[in-house]
């Protein structure tokens, strides 16, 4: 297994974001049928890879476990333990990347189980990469079709104590208002009914719709001072 870990860390390091990405869904091309001895791996090198260094392996590493967490369902309490853990916030951009790798491989509707899971998860950053990692949401198989999903789902994190979250929740409704934009209001209006704390979410959902549709969008808002 040191040759593969060492093998992994040449691919990993230094590499840019789009460099990353190619890497690692050439590594998994490459090793998907050995999805054990990789995740072993990728768990070895992730102990030798200290937080307040090697950047670009340890996002590579969340980038990877989310596609071996299609074989191998551990690496997905990697991803929402130690991933979720690093400090560095470009390393959270990577777990959300990774999470969007597992749903786009495992498939979108049979993700939505576990997209439910980590949008109510304990930890904010998983929370975080729930929210993020879709965008754009309906611009996904089954979400394309299902905006109300996408919806319902974000949802769950619009009163969410971390503004962290939360913005992630704001910036997806508004990718979504642009395409759906009947549908967003509809959706909005309902939450300003049954859950003001999340007011502050619904206010940066409007962002553009306040300019595609002011009139409705005002009357919404109109209803949170209420």
């Amino acid at each position: 297994m040191t040759d593969l870990v060492e093998e992994l860390r040449a691919a990993l390091a230094g590499a840019s974001v789009p460099e990353l990405r190619r890497r690692t869904e050439r590594l998994w091309r490459q090793r998907q049928d050995r999805a054990g001895e990789l995740f072993d791996a990728l768990v070895a090198l992730w102990s030798r890879s200290p937080s307040d260094g090697e950047r670009e392996i340890r996002m590579g590493i969340a980038m990877l476990l989310g596609a071996v967490a299609v074989k191998e369902r551990a690496a997905l309490e990697v991803m929402t333990t130690a991933c979720a853990d690093d400090p560095d916030w470009r390393v959270q951009e990577a777990l959300a990347k990774g999470l969007d790798r597992h749903c786009a491989l495992r498939g979108w509707q049979e993700s939505v189980p576990l997209l439910e899971s980590w949008l109510t998860h304990a930890h904010p950053h998983v929370r975080r990469a729930a929210a993020e990692g879709p965008r754009v949401w309906t611009g996904r198989p089954y979400f394309a079709d299902h905006p109300d999903q996408a919806l319902r789902l974000l949802g769950l994190v619009r009163a969410d104590a971390s503004s962290y979250v939360r913005k992630s929740a704001a910036n997806a409704l508004s990718d979504i208002s642009k395409k759906h934009p009947d549908l967003v209001l509809a959706t909005l209006s309902g939450w300003t009914r049954t859950d003001p704390a999340g007011a502050w979410t619904i206010k940066n959902a409007c962002r553009h719709l306040s300019k595609s549709h002011p009139d409705e969008t005002a009357r919404v808002l109109a209803e949170l001072r209420e």
